[in-house]
């Protein structure tokens, strides 16, 4: 948010988890990506890329395997 204040309107970032009729879990937030992209975001790569890999990792867990 110190490279645009406006991103606060994505943050924090909220992970969705449900199960549906059949019982397959799914997990759903924002793409790190996306929110860079839409606020202008380009001094934080580092960052983004970091926040990606560590949402991947919580993901991987309900992931289909």
């Amino acid at each position: 948010m110190t490279s645009n204040p406006d991103a606060g309107l994505d943050w924090p970032v909220r992970l969705l988890v449900r199960q549906d009729e059949s019982g397959t879990v799914w997990a759903a937030y924002t793409d790190f990506a996306w929110i860079a992209h839409r606020f202008g975001v380009k001094d934080r790569e580092a960052q983004f890329r970091m926040a990606s890999m560590v949402i991947v990792s919580i993901t991987s867990s309900v992931a289909p395997k």
